[in-house]
């Protein structure tokens, strides 16, 4: 266990144990009878909130994982870590029975993503904006996600509805044909036209997370859809045919 990031996360949810009276020790805060630990699992690179309950004469329980969430320091940083917290304090609020005040999504002023200046490569930014101009059912997630943390979890939001997406549509090819071919024309103008960021979110996760467990259904795509885009054709071959195998991607996007 890696005390410098369990000591993080305890440090991130500091105001609401001290407001609801925890007593905190080390990687644990204690409650009447629960207390709750974090964990970083370092070869799993994920961290672990527990929950247990303390008999009358102070035995500790069987402990319960209440949620875990990857972390690799080489790719995450301090908003993650701030992510991390936030959900953990949720899931300890509820668990006590605490309710915590948020502030309503309709009164937070949230700005949705602009197009890219003329002459500039598309970032995730522009990709996002496209995404939401054709799928405007997501907005008021993308909006949910901008409130709660302040921040734009782009692979998490692309984890949840654009592989969602994707497979949603390709359940039914025949009826939605059209949103298909405009979905991956999307994805092969802005891989063929974006940042190297866009590569990643296009490839490794939604073609990946929609397709990794049928390749056989993205090469059918492919020859429909992507006839016009060779590298986008290519990449996510390799993407899709790399997922089964690519421990690290599956966690992320199996979470």
């Amino acid at each position: 266990m890696d005390i410098k990031y369990t000591n993080e996360i305890i440090s991130a949810m500091h105001d609401f144990l001290n407001e609801n009276g925890f007593a905190i020790e080390e990687a644990s805060f204690k409650k009447d009878s629960r207390v709750f630990s974090v964990e970083y699992n370092e070869p799993k690179k994920e961290f672990v909130l527990s929950a247990a309950d303390i008999s009358e004469d102070g035995e500790k329980g069987a402990s319960a994982v209440l949620s875990t969430w990857f972390f690799d320091e080489a790719d995450h940083g301090a908003n993650d870590i701030t992510c991390i917290a936030n959900d953990f304090t949720e899931l300890v609020a509820a668990s006590i029975g605490v309710e915590l005040k948020t502030a309503s999504i309709n009164s937070i002023e949230v700005a949705m993503p602009e197009k890219n200046l003329a002459g500039t490569e598309p970032g995730i930014e522009a990709f996002t904006q496209k995404f939401l101009a054709m799928f405007p059912q997501y907005k008021d997630a993308y909006k949910e996600m901008i409130a709660k943390y302040g921040d734009f979890l782009y692979v998490e939001f692309y984890k949840n509805y654009g592989i969602a997406k994707m497979k949603e549509l390709m359940e039914n090819e025949n009826a939605n044909k059209k949103q298909l071919v405009k979905y991956f024309k999307m994805l092969g103008d802005m891989h063929y036209e974006g940042e190297l960021i866009l590569g990643d979110i296009i490839c490794s996760v939604i073609l990946a997370g929609a397709f990794g467990n049928d390749p056989a259904a993205f090469e059918a795509a492919a020859e429909k859809y992507l006839e016009d885009y060779p590298f986008l054709k290519s990449a996510g071959r390799a993407a899709v045919k790399n997922y089964k195998s690519n421990k690290k991607l599956r966690a992320i996007l199996e979470a």
